[in-house]
């Protein structure tokens, strides 16, 4: 009788053989048939999950300690460094606003319609004048800049006022308000020409010297004229915003509201003019 191949063979032995033999048997089916195999593949895995967790267990737990064991003090710093580092963030927000809205304005002066001949220089407003009965305002543009009294100064809307004094870093700005300023215009419809003065109200500017009999209705665009040689012709002075025609008198009481922005403006354009620079703003009377 033919002795068995697996008699003479230690046990452990046997069972590495099989085990060898099963796992080729398994990798053949794997490979062949992975459909059969990923059942039982599907099974092992959902049985080490509960090994995985054990074996993580100590680590979370540390870290689950770690910040339980946290002391007061230090959170309390935490808060506060949050706080400060929320607080930058909120600054300079603030800061990146305010850059985008000048750069808006600024954008708005160098594309103004206004501006169509001529050389300009765009200023910024640093001050007004100690007088408080007085409507002059500073910008930080003068003799080193090539500004000269006379000049016209004015905003993305229309005429803000003229240059009266010129220092070396500075210049002094009368604006339309002023009640010592005047200026010629001419009226957008009727092309009637008047003679617009300051208040000394921002808001609002007077026509003088208009007869009761002239057709002048509220919403009339009013323009500089350019006689008497103060402004160039053309700009935009304002809107007629009331018109009283007294039965009585002789002229008729008409207020203009200012197109530019006498009381909030930032930044302002002097407009050179080779002609005019040398004049001195006066009433055009």
């Amino acid at each position: 009788m033919q002795p068995n191949l697996f008699s003479t063979q230690p046990p452990s032995f046997r069972s590495f053989i099989i085990a060898v033999f099963v796992c080729l048997v398994m990798l053949f089916f794997n490979w062949r048939m992975p459909h059969l195999i990923q059942p039982a593949r599907d099974v092992l895995y959902a049985a080490y999950n509960p090994i995985y967790a054990l074996a993580s267990y100590p680590v979370l737990s540390k870290e689950w300690l770690n910040q339980q064991t946290k002391s007061e003090v230090q959170l309390r710093r935490e808060n506060t460094a949050m706080r400060a580092e929320l607080l930058q963030a909120q600054v300079r927000l603030q800061k990146l606003s305010e850059l985008s809205a000048e750069n808006t304005r600024l954008r708005g002066l160098l594309d103004t319609p206004l501006i169509i001949d001529g050389r300009m220089e765009i200023a910024e407003v640093i001050g007004t004048d100690a007088n408080p009965l007085r409507h002059i305002i500073v910008i930080n543009r003068g003799a080193t800049s090539q500004i000269k009294v006379g000049q016209t100064v004015l905003d993305d809307q229309g005429i803000m006022g003229q240059v009266i004094s010129v220092y070396p870093h500075s210049s002094r700005v009368m604006l339309l308000s002023d009640k010592e300023h005047s200026l010629s215009v001419r009226l957008e419809n009727s092309g009637m020409r008047a003679i617009v003065s300051g208040t000394g109200d921002l808001g609002r500017l007077k026509m003088e010297y208009v007869p009761t009999s002239a057709k002048i209705k509220v919403g009339d665009r009013v323009f500089s004229s350019g006689l008497g040689q103060h402004f160039p012709a053309g700009y935009l002075v304002g809107t007629v915003s009331k018109v009283m025609q007294h039965t009585s008198g002789e002229f008729a009481q008409i207020d203009v509201a200012p197109a530019a922005q006498l009381a909030g403006g930032h930044h302002v354009v002097v407009l050179f003019s080779d002609s005019l620079a040398m004049e001195q703003p006066h009433a055009d009377r």
